[in-house]
């Protein structure tokens, strides 16, 4: 088995120094006679040699890791941002750690406080609540870049989407097909980036002429089972929508759902949009249209971010990532 500094010393009843000083390649400089070296480099060739990373974390204070605390990984943007931002921090020498709350609160904090007795070098979070997002800046003494939720109040580094941007874009291509109305399933508007998609599908009803928000079907849950609720009963209530936006992945997937249920079908009349991207979007039969985020553009920033604020230079600003539409038309 491999030997650590500590181990090597105390087998050959030599100092630590010595050891460290030899293996560095500075024997010569401090005058460390051959004998020990060769001492050394024989107990070396024999057993091998492994870091004690315990003892240089101490001795640095930093543990080359960092943690990441998203809501949860079945959500496709944020398994693709774990993925993407841990393989940014691979390839700089750093270790991520993966958490998930699952939008719970409490175990959020707790979540937070566990990475930091870890000694982490600094923390990615995605706050499930503005009192999370304060508790984390008054207690948080780790290098920090909030990702996802802007809920204002904080000058911390935060990376986000365009969503409000994205909204207007979307909807306007879904205005440009025209079939109207274009209904919006939205599921909770109390998550900042939701709240932001939804102000950008008012934003382009409202730049096309309609002031109303009639056409808002909004529920309480981001999740599959919100969405099929909300189609559901507009579908009871409207009958088959002809073009609908879906608030995220979540929800759409409720709302196919519920179509199918209904009718058997997905009826390929319906022009549908989206935010968020998935390749299973492509064997739909219908008009798709879906609004991107840039996942490495993400991680960039975000880990960018993080070294600015351990090398104590933070960039106390938030980043708006440019969303991309992509288009799906059916062939007549």
């Amino acid at each position: 088995m491999a030997k650590t500094v500590e181990q090597i010393a105390s087998d050959l009843n030599l100092s630590v120094t010595t050891v460290r000083l030899v293996l560095n390649g500075k024997a010569e400089q401090y005058r460390i006679s051959v004998k020990t070296q060769t001492r050394i480099n024989e107990y070396v060739e024999r057993y091998g040699y492994v870091i004690n990373h315990s003892a240089r974390s101490l001795k640095l204070n930093k543990t080359d890791t960092l943690g990441l605390i998203v809501p949860n990984i079945s959500n496709v943007f944020f398994a693709t941002l774990a993925e993407k931002l841990e393989q940014r921090c691979r390839r700089s020498g750093y270790q991520l750690t993966i958490s998930c709350t699952y939008d719970d609160v409490d175990y959020e904090n707790k979540l937070t406080k566990a990475l930091i007795a870890r000694n982490v070098d600094g923390l990615f979070i995605v706050p499930s609540t503005l009192e999370n997002q304060q508790h984390h800046l008054r207690q948080v003494r780790k290098p920090m870049v909030l990702l996802d939720r802007d809920f204002k109040y904080t000058d911390n580094a935060l990376v986000e989407s365009h969503n409000t941007l994205g909204g207007e874009k979307l909807t306007q291509s879904l205005f440009d097909a025209g079939k109207s109305p274009i209904w919006f399933l939205v599921g909770d508007t109390g998550l900042p980036s939701i709240g932001d998609r939804l102000q950008g599908y008012l934003n382009a009803l409202n730049n096309n002429g309609i002031s109303h928000s009639d056409w808002v079907r909004e529920g309480p849950d981001n999740t599959p089972e919100g969405g099929y609720r909300l189609m559901d009963e507009l579908i009871g209530e409207q009958g088959c929508p002809q073009a609908f936006i879906a608030s995220s992945l979540p929800v759409l997937e409720g709302a196919i759902n519920a179509i199918r249920n209904r009718f058997g079908t997905i009826p390929p009349e319906i022009n549908i949009g989206t935010f968020d991207e998935h390749p299973m979007l492509g064997f739909l039969a219908n008009n798709v249209w879906s609004m991107q985020q840039d996942e490495n553009v993400w991680a960039e920033k975000a880990f960018d971010m993080m070294m600015s604020a351990i090398d104590d230079q933070p960039i106390k600003e938030t980043v708006k990532v440019e969303m991309k539409l992509i288009k799906r038309v059916r062939q007549p």
